[in-house]
């Protein structure tokens, strides 16, 4: 099977060695580019990273730096509460650091070979689906270099303010849409990057549904143990996904599952795939995510995703974030239809189901994340519309075949820039933790209890969480929020605490607080009263900005 597989790649040697010297070069680059440690602390190279990488630090810190028995403890975000990240990629990270591999090399090298093998199975399935290498390239390129019409913005505001400096770092990301909860216009800027999950999940998840498509198209010229092999190999890495990416998860179960239902013919062969990827799936399922969600509007109705309006401001807000990729797929669905087969065809429909499914329900709290499901409808769409604008330039029409082009270049012109933008790194990086901080943190680490729980400010970088590795009572509330825990009760509890009122004994007895933690967040967002804390215990670790008082007594009758 490994021979088989090496023989397809050689075949294609060419095209995939170009999208490997170009988008793989470049995403190299960039990755390492993410994590720097300078004189003062650690930057991520965009705001992004910024925010959505302390989290993965924190819990790759966790598989890093502490005992397997305690990996699994609590919910970095919110003490008590069960783990349900997905974890897989920083697992990887955090086993990397167990063998000597520094944070930064730790993180950039899953992310580089993800990205390589993400690369050659998008092209490999996208050559499966049309036929073409080139066509396959296309589609890839139009994948990456995604966005919507903002391109139009773009142009005004330079022809309004033309200079070189404009051209060479664009001051705005024109693919952003608050209003419609749309944070990035490219996919790989928006989820690629800062969500290590996304990338993880969309690997493996493309290289499931490259098992199942091959099986169906290649099902009379392999030999039965090779089509056993490759979908036993495809349901493990379909399995897996509710650990590494639950949304990649749901589009997986979706695409393998109208492909399955179009070959019902083929059920027992495909049984294998279904039955070694339901049962993996399962038990992770059970073990690691049941029973974690705390609230019961998780999953939620809403009719058109992050639109209130009607249905023309339904297709204004998708023209705007997505530009012409949506009619252009609609299109080609319509006039290829005789000419496309019955697995591609059942591809494609499973594209259409997973953009109409994320605009019927919102799978979190928080409106962003159904773009995780989106960017997948997106990947289908790709191979479609690339089918559709060569169609156009082989056309004798010099009409059609100036359209063809425009209309690749309307695709592709504002994700360029949103990536040449992102690389510049030194024009957008923000601090995620100063030095002070991190010493501090890993005094923590080293010095008390692994499960012992601290009373911080809410934020989405605390050094506890990060670099001490330790429990939290709450972190960022956006985040707890859409992981799904019931934290109104917790969150007024934690303003009590820091004020120091009547019933912070009791209080800090409820929730078994052995620190808490008061230093310029906590002074300024909670008005913490650290006057009451420091009559009442004693002072156990500090730093210029930070003091951490012991506050074990009150629920262990000691200060041991």
């Amino acid at each position: 099977m490994l021979k088989l597989l090496w023989t397809t790649i050689k075949e294609h040697c060419r095209p995939l060695l170009l999208l490997i010297l170009t988008l793989g070069t470049y995403f190299s680059i960039v990755f390492w580019k993410m994590l720097s440690f300078k004189p003062d602390g650690l930057y991520g190279g965009h705001v992004n990273v910024w925010s959505d990488w302390s989290l993965h630090i924190a819990i790759a810190n966790t598989f890093a730096f502490k005992s397997p028995q305690y990996w699994f403890s609590y919910h970095p975000l919110y003490a008590s509460g069960k783990f349900t990240y997905p974890f897989f990629t920083d697992f990887i990270s955090g086993m990397l650091m167990r063998l000597g591999l520094s944070l930064k090399l730790s993180f950039m090298l899953p992310s580089v070979i993800f990205t390589i093998v993400l690369l050659v199975g998008m092209y490999l399935l996208f050559f499966l689906i049309v036929k073409s290498r080139k066509l396959a390239v296309m589609a890839v390129l139009i994948f990456f270099l995604s966005a919507g019409f903002g391109f139009i913005d773009y142009i005004k505001d330079f022809m309004a303010n033309p200079s070189w400096s404009f051209l060479k770092y664009v001051p705005k990301d024109y693919g952003r849409y608050d209003n419609y909860q749309w944070y990035a216009g490219n996919m790989a800027v928006g989820l690629m990057i800062p969500q290590r999950a996304f990338l993880a999940g969309m690997t493996l998840g493309i290289w499931a549904i490259i098992g199942v498509f091959y099986t169906t198209i290649r099902d009379k010229y392999l030999l039965k143990s090779t089509k056993i092999k490759i979908l036993a190999i495809a349901g493990v890495l379909a399995g897996i996904l509710p650990v590494t990416h639950a949304h990649g998860f749901i589009a997986v179960v979706i695409i393998s599952g109208i492909l399955c239902f179009a070959h019902i013919k083929k059920w027992k062969l495909l049984s294998r795939y279904v039955v070694v990827a339901g049962v993996i799936s399962s038990i992770l399922f059970y073990i690691f995510i049941w029973g974690g969600i705390e609230t019961d509007s998780f999953i939620k109705r809403h009719l058109g995703w992050s639109v209130d309006g009607d249905f023309f401001d339904w297709l204004r807000m998708w023209a705007l974030i997505w530009g012409a990729m949506l009619p252009l797929a609609v299109l080609s669905l319509y006039v290829n239809r005789r000419t496309i087969r019955l697995s591609a065809m059942a591809v494609y429909l499973s594209g259409f189901t997973i953009f109409t499914v994320a605009n019927l329900y919102l799978f979190q709290p928080i409106a962003w994340d159904n773009s995780k499901l989106f960017w997948w409808a997106y990947l289908i769409f790709s191979p479609l519309v690339a089918i559709l604008l060569e169609k156009m330039w082989i056309n004798r029409n010099l009409m059609f075949k100036l359209a063809a082009g425009l209309l690749f270049a309307v695709l592709i012109f504002l994700g360029t820039i949103e990536l040449v933008r992102f690389i510049q790194t030194d024009k957008h990086s923000f601090q995620m933790t100063n030095n002070d901080d991190i010493k501090l943190g890993l005094t923590l680490r080293e010095k008390t209890d692994p499960l012992a729980i601290f009373l911080t400010a809410p934020s989405h970088n605390h050094f506890v969480m990060i670099w001490g590795s330790r429990p939290i009572l709450m972190g960022f509330t956006a985040w707890v929020w859409n992981f799904g825990f019931d934290y109104y009760s917790r969150e007024s509890d934690m303003k009590k605490m820091f004020l120091g009122v009547s019933d912070v004994e009791s209080l800090l007895y409820k929730y078994k607080i052995s620190y808490v933690v008061i230093g310029p967040s906590e002074i300024y967002d909670l008005r913490a009263n650290e006057e009451y804390y420091k009559i009442n215990f004693p002072l156990a670790f500090s730093n210029d900005s930070y003091r951490i008082y012991d506050t074990r007594a009150i629920w262990r009758g000691d200060t041991e």
